[in-house]
């Protein structure tokens, strides 16, 4: 085998000697065209690509929105003659009518109606809601345990984005937040949607998205009845804070016919109750099919009246309900009034509507109309009774101008035209 030859160190060619410092020389300059290009490359490719996804976005927005988002839907409460015709629509023909056997009261008979009473209660109560006002000032947790800083009312709609509950308003000053405790004791964060302050109602919202399935379960809306059918000695079952605490409920009966509590725009039909209350009791009545003919209002009965449970009959509140649930005013001008009778027409007044009392600081009273004026018209409406002029004056809005036709007695004591230019308000 042939042995492999070192060469000596004085042997080596330069270029062998010096191999290991050889390395590659790089043109700067061109690596630098290079790395500008590339980057202008990526500045271009990226304007490109926003502009592309704007555009799609622009081009997909319609159904994005239509797919994720839906705007809350109107709410309508039936009217009493609406949901009677649909339940007559719905009801199979009757058999021929059997003699019923009268009833025997007795111990077992009474247990039995208690229990049938406590039965529809327990199942109303999941529409029952406390609606607890936060001020700026006191403390929160002192005010989530003070029943005085809270109001009982009820589901009533859901309008696909918020669940909405009605019931009076707030009686906390600088309100900061609204904390609404549903059937069963869970409590979420809610808001003040629209108030009456005419009334002293308000419709609250809690956002559908924040309320758990479990939740959900022991919830339900309250089905609002007709009141107008309401007679003296039917059951009535109070639920909310008839006695000032919460989640509490009670019986007895109706104690009179419905009779009307005159208000600024109207008259509202009024329950009373045998039912033992106190002054600041809020919640509903409702009777024993568990249908809402009441809202809860001390201030509708006389000061000394106010330790029996009364409330605003149900069909008269339904219009309300439903502006505020949509986020509408309530249409205020300001005028107490009281229909023309046939004897005040004998006496030389015209028909229509008789101006008792004008609320101070109101739309009525900037328009000039006075105590003993008479209201015969708005628009081209004719008003024949105070039903006409509050029935005409609900389908109006808050800012619109109306002019209502009137007539006011003269110094010979005879009546002459006079029309008023209102501008439609709202009491908050």
């Amino acid at each position: 085998m042939e042995e492999q030859r070192v060469p000596k160190e004085d042997e080596r060619t330069p270029e062998e000697e010096y191999s290991f410092l050889q390395e590659v020389i790089k043109d700067e300059m061109r690596s630098g065209k290079k790395l500008r290009s590339g980057i202008m490359h990526m500045i271009g490719m990226g304007f490109i690509f926003g502009l592309a996804a704007s555009f799609t976005f622009y081009v997909a927005r319609p159904w994005m929105e239509s797919r994720f988002w839906k705007e809350p839907s109107q709410v309508t409460i039936p009217r009493d003659e609406e949901a009677e015709e649909e339940e007559q629509a719905g009801e199979e023909p009757s058999e021929e009518p059997t003699q019923e056997e009268e009833p025997v009261l007795n111990t077992e008979s009474y247990r039995q109606m208690l229990q049938s009473l406590k039965d529809v209660a327990k199942e109303t109560e999941k529409s029952i809601v406390e609606i607890t006002g936060i001020s700026a000032e006191e403390d929160w947790e002192k005010e989530l345990n003070s029943s005085q800083y809270s109001v009982a009312g009820a589901i009533v709609a859901d309008n696909g984005q918020e669940l909405l509950l009605v019931g009076k308003i707030c009686p906390v000053k600088d309100v900061r937040g609204i904390r609404v405790t549903f059937a069963g004791g869970d409590s979420y964060e809610g808001t003040e949607k629209t108030r009456d302050g005419n009334l002293g109602l308000a419709v609250y919202a809690v956002p559908r998205g924040a309320i758990s399935e479990d939740t959900w379960t022991k919830i339900d809306t309250a089905v609002l009845g007709n009141s107008n059918l309401v007679s003296a000695g039917e059951t009535a079952i109070v639920l909310g804070k008839p006695l000032g605490d919460a989640n509490c409920y009670t019986y007895g009966i109706v104690s009179t016919e419905m009779t009307g509590k005159n208000l600024a725009d109207g008259q509202y039909g009024v329950v009373h109750t045998d039912i033992a209350g106190t002054a600041d009791a809020s919640g509903v009545i409702v009777n024993v099919r568990g249908e809402v003919i009441g809202i809860v209002e001390q201030t509708l009965l006389e000061e000394e009246s106010r330790n029996m449970l009364a409330g605003y009959g149900i069909s008269d509140m339904k219009g309300v309900i439903e502006k505020l649930s949509n986020g509408q005013s309530v249409p205020y001008v300001g005028i107490y009034g009281v229909d023309v009778t046939e004897d005040m027409q004998e006496q030389g007044l015209p028909g229509g509507m008789y101006v008792k009392e004008v609320e101070p600081d109101s739309p009525a009273m900037t328009a000039g109309i006075q105590n003993g004026d008479v209201i015969t018209g708005i628009g081209d409406t004719g008003i024949t009774a105070l039903s006409d002029y509050h029935d005409t004056l609900m389908a109006k809005s808050e800012g619109q101008e109306l002019v209502l036709k009137g007539c006011r007695q003269g110094t010979g004591g005879e009546y002459v035209a006079i029309d008023f230019k209102v501008i439609v308000g709202a009491k908050k």
